[in-house]
């Protein structure tokens, strides 16, 4: 069976939004990875960008660049 561990979530109103992040993160060496959205969260688009709980900090730029197109922020056990 799968650990869960703490994560932090970003959901998105938009794949372009989730996409956007993506790229941006991969550019600037910033933790984290897509995933679909878990079913405890409802959102417009189905991806959602991950990392361990404990790396939340390190999405402060994410959380201010691209505030417009975050649907939602999420801590969950997944």
């Amino acid at each position: 069976m799968i650990q869960k561990i703490p994560r932090y979530l970003l959901t998105f109103y938009n794949t372009s939004g989730a996409i956007a992040v993506e790229r941006f993160c991969k550019a600037n060496g910033i933790p984290g990875r897509l995933i679909p959205v878990p079913r405890e969260i409802s959102a417009s688009c189905g991806l959602s960008w991950a990392v361990p709980a404990e790396q939340r900090e390190e999405l402060a730029e994410i959380e201010t660049e691209f505030a417009d197109e975050i649907e939602g922020k999420w801590t969950l056990e997944i």
